[in-house]
């Protein structure tokens, strides 16, 4: 199964209990489309660049978990019918990984063809 790395922001007004709770129900529908939660790390409350539903700073959470695709739609609905959530997003980890496994395999060939730019014909001697 592909890695994934959700990172989400929650409100600044939940502490405690109810932040726990927010990052718990995340991680509950992960595990019951089947995936399984590799980390969560806490990030801490910050700042925001710019204020979103009239907060100027929210509790960072990353997860990273291994998942299939079709779990990526139902925690998208997730996050976009639960309140607390200001904003979040989901990035699949694997295919950078998978792409830098082939390009090093792949031997890599010199460029011997030589471009030019002007439409001057060159002569060699």
């Amino acid at each position: 199964m592909p890695l994934y790395e959700v990172m989400f922001i929650v409100q600044p007004e939940l502490e405690g209990d109810l932040l726990e709770e927010s990052v718990n129900r995340v991680t509950d529908v992960i595990q019951k489309e089947g995936g399984e939660i590799v980390s969560v790390k806490k990030l801490g409350k910050k700042k925001l660049a710019y204020e979103i539903d009239d907060f100027r700073e929210g509790s960072y959470f990353l997860i990273h978990t291994r998942c299939g695709k079709e779990l990526i739609p139902n925690l998208d609905h997730f996050f976009k019918v639960n309140e607390g959530y200001l904003r979040y997003i989901i990035i699949r980890l694997n295919e950078e990984k998978d792409s830098q496994e082939k390009s090093s395999q792949k031997p890599q060939k010199e460029n011997s063809t030589v471009i030019q730019e002007d439409s001057e014909e060159v002569q060699t001697s």
